[in-house]
């Protein structure tokens, strides 16, 4: 009886905040910029840069201003007398530089707020308020949850990237956040890209926070040079907590009983401003696991240490952390690059093992993007494999308890794969 009522108060809640989005909606400055780079708020975002209780990163773009912006906030019981009761902090802001022109970052992280609650927010200025949209912090005893995981969304139309996003989303509205495992652009240091992704994204980002890795292609100029990934840092506020002259690029963070390491494998394209760039995460890997005393552990980077192409790559990447997944038992490693959806039989030692428990899973999560490999094919170590050429595929991750489910979906809907890890039956 409970959980129906919490059912019925949660629905109420929604109807109620998307009534009053709509109202606002209507009496508020519009925040569509007649052109070019926005005069107003857009391209908002949620990322977690701390703790997912009692913390909210939100950060958005403008034009370039002398404005820091402010962000007003509420529980969204209070909604009715929103903006009134409303809590406002002014944002930081930072200049871009891109090649579409300067554009300026405002970016703030509220703190202090009360677990397991819905928010209601708005940012932007006196002169223009975006439309309001709502959060929830992540409750103090977390039993269940689910998040979403999405391949490379590279594309040369983002409106699939979009569709897939969304699709996703709208089927798994329980859904707490969502990563995606590099590539997010085709070339990262192009502004023009990435502001078809964050527009694509808009809609599900500004609901639930986006923690991303990064890809081989977020280091591409337009020129096919290669660069630190400066655009997906200053855009995508993350936790700090990583290695020297990799930070928010490479991190970790909790939720639940679940603790996240994300990696960057770009080895190939970052090593000459980050020497020993694998070194300094093998260090930093060792330490974040072995700190950390949750349930399970799901380490994402893009450049998978087993590949689906013909011939053996990434043996540096194998090398460098593959023998610490299995020395503090990993559980799931999610990878992306070669745009398959490919599991692996649990591994550990390069050698399949006969349970879970006893090694890691690999999992290639596939394409949310335009582009796809014919090349691509399934290894011995495959348990499942499949090729999505005829449609991009989203990854679904349920965790409960002693359980986590991965499924796998087209993304029309039809599903690919489903798999389970059981720590009460050997799983653990």
């Amino acid at each position: 009886m409970l959980k129906k009522k919490t059912v019925v108060y949660s629905l109420f809640m929604v109807i109620m905040v998307v009534a009053l989005s709509m109202f606002f909606s209507s009496v508020l400055p519009s925040t569509v910029p007649v052109g070019g780079i926005a005069t107003a708020a857009e391209h908002i975002t949620l990322t977690w840069a701390a703790d997912p209780q009692t913390t909210q990163t939100i950060t958005w773009q403008t034009e370039v201003t002398n404005g820091l912006g402010r962000v007003q906030y509420a529980p969204a019981v209070e909604a009715k007398s929103f903006p009134h009761n409303a809590r406002s902090l002014s944002a930081g802001v930072e200049e871009l530089a891109t090649n579409w022109g300067n554009v300026s970052i405002h970016s703030v992280t509220l703190t202090g707020l009360k677990p397991g609650t819905t928010y209601i927010y708005r940012v932007g200025e006196e002169k223009g308020w975006s439309d309001l949209r709502t959060f929830t912090t992540a409750s103090t005893h977390v039993s269940k949850f689910k998040f979403l995981v999405f391949g490379d969304s590279q594309s040369n139309n983002y409106n699939v990237w979009r569709s897939t996003l969304h699709r996703a989303y709208q089927t798994n509205p329980e859904a707490v956040f969502f990563t995606n495992i590099g590539d997010l652009v085709d070339r990262g240091q192009d502004y023009a890209q990435w502001k078809a992704w964050f527009d694509a994204a808009q809609g599900v980002m500004d609901i639930i926070p986006v923690m991303p890795v990064t890809g081989n292609h977020e280091s591409y100029t337009p020129e096919g040079r290669f660069s630190m990934p400066i655009f997906f840092s200053a855009q995508l506020k993350l936790p700090l907590n990583g290695p020297e002259g990799l930070k928010g690029q490479v991190y970790s963070f909790d939720y639940g009983d679940v603790h996240f390491s994300m990696l960057d494998s770009q080895e190939g394209e970052e090593r000459r401003f980050v020497p020993a760039m694998l070194d300094k995460q093998e260090a930093w890997l060792e330490n974040d696991l072995r700190a950390t005393n949750k349930k399970w552990k799901i380490v994402c980077f893009h450049r998978p240490p087993y590949n689906n192409k013909e011939k053996e790559t990434n043996q540096n990447i194998r090398k460098a952390f593959v023998p610490v997944f299995d020395k503090y038992h990993v559980d799931v490693v999610f990878t992306g690059h070669d745009h398959v959806y490919a599991r692996t039989y649990p591994l550990y030692g390069d050698e399949v093992v006969d349970s879970p428990g006893k090694g890691t899973i690999y999992v290639a999560t596939g394409r949310s993007g335009t582009k796809s490999y014919r090349d691509s094919l399934a290894k011995d170590r495959n348990i499942f494999f499949y090729n999505p050429l005829d449609e991009p595929n989203y990854v679904t991750v349920e965790v409960s308890g002693n359980s986590l489910t991965v499924k796998a979906f087209k993304q029309s809907g039809i599903l690919i794969d489903n798999w389970m890890i059981d720590k009460a039956a050997g799983g653990k």
